[in-house]
Order: C-alpha cells, then sequence, then structure tokens
C-alpha cells in the first residue's frame, strides 16, 4: 500500500489552528453564513442580526476568520464586506459530507482528503489591501480568548475585592473586550490591554460611587479616534501634573492605533506613546471626570450636569506634516498650561 507524504510542519500547524479556531460553534455558523452570501459579500451587522449577540462580537469573530484565512473581507465606503474563502467552502463541503447532508461529499480515497487539507492548510486567497492582515496566523490571544480573560477576570476579582462582585467584574471585562476588539488592529496583546481598560473603568466608578477614596481631580481628553490630539494632551498633562491628577483619554469613534506622527512628535520631548492604545468613549469614566476636555468629537460626547466641559478647536494631526504636528502638539500644551493646570492645581507650582 502506498502512503502519501505527510502534510508539511508549516501546513499542519495551519490547519491545526483554523480547526482549533472552529471549535467555536459562532465562527463556525458565521463561516457558513459568509459562504451563502451574495458574491459581494455581507456585512458584519446583517450576520449579527442572525445571532443573540452584539455587532462589536460578531465583528471580532469576523476579524478571527479573516486572520485564518477562512473569511476574505473589504472595504465597501465606511463598511467592510466578508465572504467565505476558497479554503472555507471546501471544509463545510467535507463538514457537510460528514454529516449526511447534500452540501457535500465524503473524500473517496485518502489522497482526495490529502488534497482538501492542503487546500485548506495552504492556500490563500488574494485579499485586498484595505485592511492589512496583521498576521498570516491565527494570534494567541484570538485563538484562546476564553482562557486568557479568565486569568484576567481572577485578577480584577482579587484587585477589586471588597468593591464588586465577581459578576460586575466580569460583565465589565467583556464589554471592554469586545469594545476594544472592534477596533483592534493587531490582537496579540488585546487580553492585557483589555485588563488595563477594565480595571481603568471599574476604578473609575469605584471612585465615583465612593467606593474607592478620590485624592486627586480626574480629567478625561475626547476627541473623534483617540489617536491624536486626546493622546497628545493626555501625555502632556501627565508629564506636567504627575500624579496630582488622574488622567485619561477616549474616542468617540477609535482607531486601530496611536497615530505614527503623533507618537514621532511627542518623543522628541521625552513623551513615550508607545504603550498608549485608542480608546472607546464610555459613560463611565465621563461620570467620573471632573474636567471633559471635547477635542472634535462633536455631540458623541454625553453631557452629565456637575462636570466642567471645555471644548478646544485643535486641529487632527493625522496625514499631516511634521512641523504641522509639532504646531498642534505646541497648541495643545499652551491650553493645557493656561486654562487647565491653574484650575486643577490651584497655584501649586
Amino acid at each position: 500500500m502506498s502512503i502519501s507524504p505527510m502534510l508539511a510542519d508549516a501546513t499542519a500547524q495551519r490547519l491545526a489552528a483554523q480547526l482549533k479556531l472552529l471549535g467555536e460553534p459562532v465562527r463556525l455558523r458565521l463561516m457558513s453564513l459568509a459562504e451563502a452570501a451574495p458574491a459581494s459579500g455581507v456585512r458584519a451587522g446583517e450576520l449579527a442580526a442572525a445571532f443573540d449577540l452584539t455587532q462589536p462580537t460578531v465583528s471580532h469573530h469576523l476579524k478571527a476568520l479573516n486572520e485564518a484565512g477562512l473569511v476574505a473581507c473589504e472595504r465597501d465606503g465606511n463598511q467592510l464586506l466578508y465572504r467565505a474563502t476558497p479554503a472555507a467552502r471546501r471544509l463545510l463541503a467535507v463538514l457537510r459530507g460528514l454529516l449526511g447532508g447534500d452540501g457535500g461529499t465524503l473524500p473517496d480515497s485518502a489522497d482526495d482528503l490529502r488534497g482538501i487539507l492542503d487546500a485548506l492548510g495552504g492556500a490563500e486567497e488574494p485579499r485586498p489591501s484595505s485592511p492589512p492582515r496583521p498576521s498570516p496566523r491565527p494570534l494567541p490571544g484570538l485563538l484562546d480568548p476564553e482562557d486568557l480573560l479568565h486569568r484576567v477576570q481572577e485578577r480584577l476579582v482579587i484587585r477589586f475585592t471588597g468593591v464588586f462582585s465577581a459578576e460586575t467584574v466580569r460583565r465589565y471585562l467583556r464589554d471592554s473586550y469586545e469594545r476594544l476588539a472592534a477596533s483592534a488592529a493587531v490582537t496579540a496583546h488585546l487580553p492585557a490591554l483589555t485588563e488595563r481598560f477594565a480595571a481603568d473603568r471599574l476604578a473609575s466608578i469605584a471612585r465615583r460611587e465612593g467606593l474607592l477614596h478620590k485624592a486627586v481631580p480626574e480629567v478625561l481628553f475626547v476627541c473623534v479616534h483617540n489617536a491624536g490630539r486626546s493622546q497628545m494632551a493626555a501625555g502632556l498633562l501627565r508629564s506636567l501634573a504627575g500624579e496630582r491628577v488622574v488622567i485619561r483619554s477616549a474616542g468617540s469613534t477609535p482607531a486601530e492605533g496611536v497615530d505614527s506622527g503623533v507618537r514621532a512628535a511627542m518623543a522628541e520631548i521625552g513623551i513615550d506613546l508607545a504603550a498608549e492604545y485608542p480608546k472607546p468613549l464610555t459613560d463611565d469614566v465621563v461620570h467620573a471626570a471632573d474636567i471633559v476636555v471635547t477635542m472634535g468629537c462633536g455631540d458623541a460626547c454625553p453631557v452629565y450636569p456637575g462636570k466642567r466641559y471645555l471644548d478646544w478647536e485643535i486641529p487632527e494631526p493625522a496625514n499631516r506634516s511634521t512641523v504641522d504636528v509639532r504646531g498642534i502638539r505646541d497648541e495643545i500644551e499652551r491650553r493645557i498650561r493656561t486654562e487647565l493646570l491653574p484650575e486643577l492645581l490651584h497655584g501649586a507650582p
């Protein structure tokens, strides 16, 4: 009996990762819906209507399928269209055959099965240039988010013992994960970022409700993408005020990452934004802030009684020259020194 050559190591690893990813039932169902969609593709919102899930959650699962090479996506205006790849169609045909359905048949021989495995594990459909694909393989944070989030939850429960119940911690952790996943481009560090974001939100709520001592004032900077203006403002105020102020930033429509030109301009004056990331605007951080500085987010920022609101007309730094970005940075610093610091620190040096 002749034996076909075994799968190459890289092919086997990629195939195993794809099959492991499909251990999440909602992803398998999403892949089948994408296969049944028109040739032009289907939007995440249309797929979300078939599930008892939020659109950000569905978008996160679609992103996982896209990175695994099972779903292709292309931009249509401000939205993404998803469709099943040839590898996904062949896999679904095999699965239907195993279930005895009419959608596919079992392979007749080991060679046929080997062909299917090679196609699924190695064939890559050409991808459109937008949006970019961060990695040719699924990332660990996407493959096993439940395990990672469970560990994060355990740490947060211990951190907020006596302040919040385990269920409250779990709820805010899940919500934070979904919000960040909706805009994250690279998900390798998503669980770690989720821990920071969820902890920040829980601390804000605790201070607002008097469950944690509030020793210093809190400032929130808000812009559209939380990738430029609000990040610069938060970094500058943190540099000038230190621990005398709690500083947060957020965006009404978060970008995938902090603008590279903004990072460079801030690095010139010794402020490192490498660890910062765009965060979605939530009611809890607005509630907790004493001063909310809006920077072009329109009506997206909720208004609550008793808050001090400042609206700074600051141009968007994205796609501007280095000289322009430096000018925006310096204007933000001027406003912080003249408008914010005197009020926050009451004349303290």
